[in-house]
């Protein structure tokens, strides 16, 4: 009976399963011990007790089978996989940074941007609580700026173009985009010769007599260095000839404008869908326009463009030239230094004034960056003591459909001759409601203007109790939404190039004002109308237009002339005024600034936003 338990036993410990050797050949070889534990089942055979085994926590489970152990391995392949994730990381981030101008870190940049955007309105906008709409539009301002602060390039441009908008936006972004058109930062001379060796194949001291090593400006996209041509040996220069402004294109902008214009296309496209607002449908326009501004080449053919439209216009090729070469001149609103040289502001303003103009009614082909940095004031050579016009960076032009400069021309025209009909019909062409066609004028013109008398003058409310400032406010605020996408709601029929003509003419408006309103703007620019008017229109007989709309159309030349008459009259009178107060010791107000404060009422009343100085800058 021992031998048979026995030999039971040594079964029991010998004969073991497949899965039961495989377990224990995973597990790790016990440490070698003096003194070894019988284990439980050897000790129940040797026994010969006729019960199971006491059951207790350690006791092995079914077949003698230990607990399966974790396998090492699976760990090892995590560590393995982050290890190669992390080098994968830290490569792309520097071959970014190095060879990529860090696009794609500035890609991210905005995507957070966005999300964060998104979510903050998502979340936390409350159309009853106008305090906290408020607070929502100071953190996305504040965001906003730290963005550009942080990418820059591209994205000074693209908040240059908004910039121009942010007047009918809430204080906030106006605070935020208040410097936005000041100088960028400029790179080192080391980038400068790189540049330079790759376009020509050489170092700009091989190419110039001198180059020098700071910067005249830098802005967004290039800066500009003074250098001097070689001169010929049996001609040397004089003192202040050979001096010319030698323009280089940054180093990374190449690299980082798709990236950053397709991040501004993505952005509009995913507010359009999430907020509901008509906004994307200028994305791909303004993207085109900026690929043009960054392409040096393109500048070059702007500048030639412009300067045979200067020669064939007697009015102007003799007060405006387009440089090759540009020294010692002075910015357009510097008031200093045109005294310093004894030219007139006025003459100068007028100048640049129907240089627009002319650009806009009648050549459709229009600078619309007009900023003051880029519209230099000297004397003019043939007539030192008047003011000749230089413009300069050429990059940002906008070809105007002879269609579109047609209707551009008729619409100020009516404008002024009170043909509301016409005005009407032309907003609705171009993708606005007939009822808003008020807006439309007065944002064409740049002031407040009435077509019809607006039938419903006083807020009330449905009980007839007058509303509080605060009820106000606070529907205006909820409403703007609305009446925007009222305006915009066929914004594909919307021409495109009005965009940037407003931009300019809005810069036009700055520039004036700047300088005390010494010019007057409206005027020149509807007599500049009427002259592009007469190109696309040609004189018809009276045989040919049938007596009644001959005389209908001698009428409103009639008028036209005689509301012209009155606005140089209004204009005189707002100088006088201006001088007077001057002379009181007060703050004069040209013609720009009460057009201003009219814009102004005129955004508070009809949008409930306030617009400050800074949107009529220049």
């Amino acid at each position: 009976m021992l031998s048979s338990a026995r030999a039971a036993a040594a079964v029991l410990r010998t004969t073991k399963t497949p899965r039961t050797i495989n377990r224990l050949a995973l597990s790790p070889p016990p440490l070698r011990q003096t003194a070894r534990p019988l284990p439980a089942h050897r000790r129940y055979a040797s026994s010969g007790a006729g019960s199971a085994p006491p059951q207790s926590s350690t006791t092995p489970k079914e077949g003698g089978q230990r607990p399966r152990s974790r396998p090492i391995g699976k760990g090892r392949r995590r560590l393995r996989i982050a290890g190669v994730v992390g080098l994968a990381g830290v490569g792309l981030w520097a071959y970014d940074k190095e060879y990529n101008a860090s696009a794609l870190r500035r890609s991210l940049r905005t995507m957070v941007f966005g999300v964060t955007l998104a979510l903050d309105f998502k979340l936390n906008f409350d159309p009853n609580d106008a305090d906290k709409i408020d607070r929502i539009h100071e953190r996305t301002a504040q965001r906003l700026s730290r963005l550009v602060d942080q990418n820059v390039g591209m994205y000074v441009k693209l908040a240059q173009a908004l910039a121009i908008q942010a007047a009918i936006l809430p204080k906030p972004y106006r605070e935020a985009f208040a410097n936005v058109f000041d100088g960028a930062p400029a790179v080192s001379w080391e980038e400068v010769v790189r540049v330079f060796r790759n376009e020509f194949g050489c170092h700009p001291d091989d190419a110039f007599d001198s180059f020098e090593r700071e910067p005249l400006a830098s802005a967004s996209i290039a800066q500009v260095h003074k250098a001097r041509l070689k001169a010929d040996p049996n001609k040397p220069w004089k003192e202040d000839e050979g001096w010319v402004a030698v323009k280089i294109r940054k180093e990374a902008v190449p690299k980082q404008m798709e990236w950053d214009l397709f991040c501004y296309r993505v952005l509009l496209w995913s507010y359009e869908k999430i907020f509901d607002l008509p906004v994307a449908f200028v994305s791909q326009y303004v993207s085109d326009q900026m690929r043009q501004e960054g392409n040096l080449r393109n500048e070059a053919n702007n500048a030639m463009r412009t300067a045979r439209y200067l020669a064939d216009e007697p009015t102007l090729r003799d007060r405006v030239m387009v440089p090759k070469v540009y020294v010692n001149a002075c910015r357009l609103t510097d008031q200093v230094r045109l005294k310093e040289m004894k030219l007139s502001t006025k003459e100068a303003m007028d100048t640049a004034t129907e240089l627009f103009s002319a650009m806009v009614f009648k050549w459709g082909f229009v600078q619309a960056d007009p900023h003051p940095g880029n519209v230099l004031i000297r004397a003019n050579p043939k007539k030192p003591s008047h003011p000749e016009l230089i413009l300069i960076d050429h990059g940002l032009y906008v070809d105007l459909p002879e269609t579109f400069r047609h209707e551009y021309c008729m619409l100020w025209q009516s404008l002024f001759t009170g043909n509301v009909s016409e005005i009407e019909n032309i907003a609705v062409k171009w993708g606005i409601r007939r009822q808003n066609s008020d807006i439309f004028a007065s944002l064409t013109l740049l002031r407040p203007h009435r077509l019809r008398k607006k039938q419903e003058e006083e807020r009330a409310t449905a009980d007839g109790e007058q509303k509080t400032e605060e009820q106000i406010r606070l529907e205006q605020r909820v409403g703007l939404k609305e009446r925007l996408k009222t305006m915009l709601e066929s914004e594909e029929l919307i021409p495109k190039e009005l965009i940037f003509v407003t931009r300019a003419m809005r810069m036009m408006q700055g520039n004036n004002q700047a300088v005390g309103s010494v010019s007057n703007r409206i005027n020149i620019l509807a007599h500049w109308a009427a002259i592009g008017l007469a190109v696309s229109s040609p004189q018809q007989s009276l045989k040919q237009l049938g007596l009644r709309r001959y005389a209908t159309e001698k009428f409103r030349i009639v008028v036209f002339k005689v509301v012209l008459v009155f606005i140089d009259i209004g204009f005189l009178l707002t100088r006088i005024r201006s001088w007077w107060r001057e002379s009181l010791g007060k703050k004069g107000e040209g013609l720009e600034d009460l057009l201003q404060q009219q814009v102004t009422d005129m955004a508070r009343r009809e949008f409930g936003v306030e617009i400050g100085d800074e949107a009529f800058a220049g």
